[in-house]
Order: structure tokens, then C-alpha cells, then sequence
């Protein structure tokens, strides 16, 4: 906790000083990892740190347009049957997410 009784968000920093160094391809990888931080409970710091950092790194790649990038090859990879078992669950976690924030895409 800071001084004023809020989290510390060490995670979410991170990402945020390295949202203009890194490509939207890696922002995309960073957002699945944290995916999977909150889905299995495997906290580096806390929820409210991983969730907020989430929120950064969707909301980046909606402004960059490569969510709906991402959505196609996710589709295109999960249709070729390459992906493995933990990488098929965080790809069909995030065409869910993606398909309850995009009704109708």
C-alpha cells in the first residue's frame, strides 16, 4: 500500500513505462500473460495490480486497432490445430473477452 492507503500498482507501471518501446505483438503476449495471471489466481503482486494492468494493455491495442488484428490470427491460429493446450485456453479466453466487450464482431 502507498501512503495514501491505495495499492501499489508495480506491475501495472511496468507496463505502462514500456507501452511506447514495445510493439502491439508483444503488448498482445503481455495481455495473454496477464489473462492467465488473473484466471489462475498466480498473482506477482495483487488481482486489483494484474486486472489494472489488463485494462492498460486491452485499452492500448483497442486504440492501436490491433485488437480486431489479434482476433483474426487468434482465429486463424486456433484453426490450424498448432496451438497447445495452454496456449489454445488463454487464445479462446480472449476471443471471449473480446466477443462480451464487441457484440456482434
Amino acid at each position: 500500500m502507498t501512503e495514501t492507503d491505495e495499492p501499489e500498482l508495480t506491475v501495472y507501471h511496468r507496463h505502462l513505462a514500456r507501452l511506447p518501446a514495445r510493439d502491439d505483438r508483444d503488448h498482445f503476449r503481455a495481455l495473454l500473460v496477464q489473462a492467465r495471471h488473473i484466471t489462475t489466481a498466480s498473482y506477482e503482486t495483487t488481482l486489483y495490480d494484474h486486472q489494472q494492468t489488463f485494462r492498460l494493455l486491452w485499452r492500448h491495442l483497442q486504440r492501436s486497432g490491433h485488437l480486431d488484428v489479434a482476433r483474426r490470427e487468434v482465429r486463424a491460429r486456433l484453426a490450424s490445430g498448432r496451438a497447445s493446450p495452454d496456449e489454445r485456453a488463454d487464445l479462446e479466453l480472449f476471443l471471449t473477452v473480446y466477443a462480451q466487450t464487441r457484440p456482434g464482431a
